[in-house]
């Protein structure tokens, strides 16, 4: 057990549930491995506004945001990185000196994760599936990389509000169904990317789409990490296609949020190992 004392310096996790959050044991691993004197908790707070008030007056040096206040928390902070004001939402604070600010490191660890595969999304034409928040930090951040993305979904009300969104940035942005997708489409398609929860326990036997499109040159990435080896990504083994595991995108954000605490060099390794030990097949 780590050693906690008067100069150790807290971080937390925001949500609502945060029980099942992963973060306390990637980011106290990571502390521990960097010697830094610090600890990360999970807190479940009644409003992220009393949340974001108490990192003020403990205070809380830096902490995760997730579901439900990634985007409400933007109206309690001081600064906000511009990505994340293009996202529309906020997944880590850094208490600097009292001064609150917000970033999003969602779309950094999606694009960490293709590049550690060896996969480069730039310039790359990028299928999306999904239109929530997951789906808004990767897209957006793929777009700083000059992917040509278009975002697939089930409800056009919602898929295409963020493609509109999106075409502010990138008039070429496409939108589809995903009843619409065909295997001339695909032949088109680089890489795809899986943002919904669909083959998420326990439902782990469920596809966001049909098997018989995705190909062997595609690069298939499902951010879903529980389980490892999703439904998708067993398909996508199947057909000779490149996977990239939702257990990269979770470290790798994370790993940001740590620099951006501490302005110290992630302990990666020490990070995955932290995770994987605790996902299973």
């Amino acid at each position: 057990m780590k050693t906690i004392s008067a100069r150790t310096k807290l971080y937390c996790i925001f949500g609502n549930p945060v029980k099942h959050s992963l973060s306390p044991l990637m980011q106290n691993a990571a502390f521990e491995a960097a010697e830094v004197d610090a600890a990360y908790m999970a807190f479940l707070p009644k409003s992220i506004a009393e949340a974001i008030a108490a990192m003020r007056c403990l205070p809380i040096y830096g902490a995760s945001i997730t579901i439900p206040y990634k985007t409400e928390v933007m109206n309690f902070l001081d600064a906000i990185d511009p990505l994340a004001r293009d996202i529309g939402a906020v997944n880590t604070v850094h208490n600097n000196g009292g001064r609150i600010i917000g970033y999003n490191t969602d779309g950094y660890g999606a694009i960490e994760a293709l590049m550690r595969a060896g996969v480069d999304p730039s310039g790359k034409r990028i299928l999306v599936l999904g239109n929530g928040g997951s789906a808004r930090a990767i897209a957006f951040s793929l777009l700083e990389k000059k992917s040509h993305i278009t975002v697939a979904g089930r409800n056009p009300e919602k898929f295409l509000s963020l493609v509109n969104d999106l075409r502010e940035k990138d008039a070429s942005t496409g939108a589809m169904h995903i009843s619409a997708l065909d295997d001339a489409f695909m032949e088109k398609i680089d890489i795809v990317i899986n943002t919904t929860s669909v083959g998420m326990e326990p439902d782990i036997a469920s596809l966001p789409l049909d098997v018989r499109l995705i190909l062997p040159h595609h690069t298939v990435f499902d951010i879903v990490y529980r389980p490892h080896r999703t439904a998708l990504l067993q398909a996508a083994e199947k057909k000779g296609a490149r996977m990239v595991f939702g257990i990269e995108m979770l470290l790798h954000q994370g790993a940001r949020q740590f620099e951006i605490w501490t302005g110290m060099p992630a302990p990666f390794d020490a990070m995955k190992k932290a995770l994987t030990s605790s996902i299973h097949e």
